[in-house]
């Protein structure tokens, strides 16, 4: 059985996207930093300088939160990577926060070996 291993040096990268971005994210954050914690999820609402706020109330878009937490060491650089990889630089393309973790759970899948036929 593996030990639980808490880490306090980690820091929380939050994003609210455009509805589409955050898989893709997820997925160069796997392919080019090797990072496999990330997670997405949805939401819906409609922003102060939303192209359908005039439209009337109830009418909202959805999009996708997207979390990871990452050692404090490379925060910056991951912070960097996402927001230039999921198109944050352009005009409605969401917006990223950063925020220290008190505490965080290191979760590792044992290793498990091969089987042979």
């Amino acid at each position: 059985m593996s030990e639980v291993r808490f880490e306090t040096s980690t820091k929380l990268i939050a994003c609210i996207l455009p509805k589409g971005r955050a898989r893709a994210l997820q997925q160069a954050l796997v392919d080019k930093k090797d990072i496999h914690c990330g997670n997405f999820h949805y939401g819906r609402g409609v922003g102060r300088d939303s192209h359908i706020r005039d439209r009337g109330i109830g009418e909202q878009q959805e999009r996708e939160i997207f979390e990871v937490v990452v050692s404090a060491e490379q925060a910056d650089d991951i912070f960097e990577f996402i927001f230039f990889e999921a198109a944050m630089d352009e005009p409605h393309g969401g917006m990223v926060y950063m925020t220290t973790t008190p505490r965080s759970t290191a979760m590792n899948l044992p290793e498990i070996p091969d089987e042979e036929n």
